[in-house]
């Protein structure tokens, strides 16, 4: 594909036939491949998606305002370019929202308009978004460190914490399922290295055996710490430098064309510890009456199906916090976690209190709880913010903080992380007392009335899915990486089954020109690359006489592995703390290369019928 104007000639396609109605569709995309040849990617992912942001506030609102960089129509508010459709949804005059929008054209501009504003692009100024991305985690530092919670409020939020996670305190912490996280640790160490470098900590007595969940172990742990002095070569991994553990280091991954996200990578006993009191406090959220009626945090589609039925009635309200993670404050932590204080203790013993940016640059001290990165942050924000809000409800409703009424209260509270929805009739004090808890309400992406709202990627209008297809990569280049192509599949099978049949083909056809090869059909659920359909029918190409089936040979994403030889008391410490069922074969020789991958043909069933 020579450019991405081709991509989008096919889209326009799909609109002539899907809306012939619409006028001026030629005129538009004229104006489209002129802006693209003077603009270049920066009019599709930066302008485009603004254009996008008025369009959903507009929805929510009512009243539709024009950004800049757009010219209106003569004597109108809605812009010029893409006016045919947009006139289906506003008054071209006053703006304001007609009477019955055409959810299908809402439906179409937001696919045009968010195309590609996460498209990974190989931008001349990486490193200037990387300097951006950590001065703003440094800088929502210095307000983290200097929150103050209002007397009254944190007053309540401490009397309604005392009602909820009653099991916390009574778990015992020795038995907690302690264990290393698939991601990067500060010390460089992968996949079974992370086991011999244990070994090499106890050896060293850097940490108390018994106290992590090793007391299980009894008699033969206590032969380890003895017989670990003189350790086999393949079991131990000499430290690569001595670190203090309380430092974690700063990095940057991409986000979409424009920005990148801050992780902390975890020193490796901080990581260990901070999974096992993961486990312990996502185990006191779901054994909780209270927090289990608004947190699920391994289920976004019960945020998703609110967002749903709240643009429809206006129950609901969907908020978005900026900076959520690097704006969490010791103080908020100590107001929720205080009645709990062993585990605040642990918890706030195994996180970073320093970071660093590079090896040369001095350590920072670390003013707010963590940064994404910490196996803590996710679960201990989604509890703060439940929190916040419920105290927010009861202050509202002017009720007192019993059993009963905070219970009441968890109803109307749904948290995933950052993502929260509220009731309508609550939002605007739920708003007012996140940000004098130091957070900050991202306002574009919180709709707090009307018919459209936004939650855990999923975009909602009058109770129908508006979420965009996103394309992820440029369909512009000769790049035949797995993830790359897995990811061009995924979008013309998404193109495919909203209807966009001829933008659908357009990435179809690259895909098969860049591997050199037909992909057959295949089911939706058969995790093999291949062409949907709405039958979900499979190409079956041959017939099985072992299994009795028939095959389609498809190709799918083998995951890289390096030789990774873990023996002897090290391969012990993991048999205890890997469960059988999440131990691959051949655990103890190879390791998998995260975010490595080939893309391997195979024989799959043919599921027919």
């Amino acid at each position: 594909m020579k450019s991405p104007i081709d991509l989008l000639a096919g889209l326009w396609r799909s609109i002539h036939r899907l809306e012939p109605d619409v006028r001026g569709l030629e005129r538009d995309f004229i104006t489209l491949k002129n802006r693209f040849e003077n603009e270049g990617y920066g009019f599709l992912t930066i302008a485009l998606p603004s254009l996008c942001s008025s369009l959903d506030r507009g929805l929510a609102t009512g009243q539709f305002t024009c950004p800049y960089g757009f010219k209106t129509v003569i004597g109108g508010t809605i812009p010029a370019f893409l006016s045919g459709m947009f006139c289906e949804v506003f008054n071209p005059v006053s703006g304001q929202l007609v009477q019955s929008p055409n959810v299908r054209v809402i439906k179409i501009l937001r696919n045009i308009l968010m195309l590609f504003k996460k498209t990974q692009l190989d931008s001349d100024q990486a490193d200037l978004l990387d300097q951006k991305a950590k001065t703003e985690f440094f800088r929502c530092d210095d307000v983290a460190r200097a929150v103050i919670i209002p007397s009254t409020q944190r007053h309540l939020i401490e009397v309604v914490s005392s009602y909820v996670l009653n099991s916390l305190s009574a778990k015992e912490f020795e038995l907690a399922s302690y264990k290393h996280g698939p991601g990067a640790v500060f010390e460089g160490y992968k996949g079974n290295q992370k086991w011999s470098s244990m070994a090499e900590m106890i050896k060293q007595d850097l940490f108390d055996v018994d106290k992590f969940g090793y007391d299980v172990l009894n008699v033969v742990l206590s032969d380890l710490s003895e017989r670990v002095q003189n350790p086999e070569p393949s079991s131990s991994i000499k430290p690569k430098y001595r670190i203090p553990r309380s430092i974690a280091k700063l990095i940057t991954v991409p986000k979409n064309s424009t920005s990148r996200r801050t992780i902390t990578v975890e020193p490796l006993l901080n990581q260990f510890i901070q999974q096992g009191l993961n486990t312990m406090l996502r185990d006191s959220i779901n054994e909780c009456r209270i927090l289990s009626n608004c947190l699920a945090l391994t289920d976004q589609s019960i945020n998703q199906k609110l967002a749903l039925d709240g643009s429809l009635t206006d129950e609901w309200a969907t908020l978005d916090l900026k900076s959520a993670s690097d704006l969490l404050s010791i103080p908020l932590i100590t107001a929720v976690f205080g009645r709990h204080p062993y585990f605040l203790k642990e918890m706030l013993g195994c996180r970073s209190s320093f970071v660093q940016v590079s090896s040369q640059d001095e350590p920072r001290p670390l003013g707010k709880f963590a940064g994404m990165g910490n196996a803590l942050t996710f679960p201990v924000q989604s509890v703060c913010f439940a929190i916040i809000c419920i105290s927010a409800i009861l202050s509202k409703q002017g009720l007192k903080p019993t059993y009963e009424s905070v219970r009441r209260a968890s109803r109307r509270v749904r948290c995933y992380g950052d993502d929260i929805i509220v009731g309508t009739e609550v939002a605007h004090q739920c708003v007012k007392w996140l940000e004098d808890a130091g957070l900050k309400v991202n306002v574009n992406k919180s709709f707090l009335a009307g018919n459209f709202k936004e939650s855990c990627g999923v975009d909602a209008y009058k109770g129908v899915d508006v979420t965009p297809i996103y394309l992820r990569h440029r369909p512009d280049t000769d790049d035949t990486g797995p993830n790359t192509i897995a990811s061009l599949v995924s979008t013309s099978n998404q193109l495919w089954m909203t209807g966009l049949y001829e933008a659908s083909a357009l990435l179809a056809e690259e895909v098969e020109r860049r591997l050199g090869k037909r992909l057959p059909l295949v089911s939706r659920d058969s995790g093999v690359l291949g062409w949907h359909t709405r039958q979900d029918a499979m190409t079956p190409q041959k017939w099985c006489r072992n299994t009795h089936q028939l095959l389609t040979r498809a190709p799918a994403l083998i995951s890289l592995k390096r030789k990774d030889w873990l023996d002897g008391w090290a391969a012990l410490l993991k048999f205890f703390h890997i469960p059988l069922l999440g131990r691959s074969v051949g655990h103890l020789k190879e390791s998998e290369i995260r975010y490595n991958s080939r893309i391997s043909w195979r024989w799959v069933p043919t599921n027919v019928g």
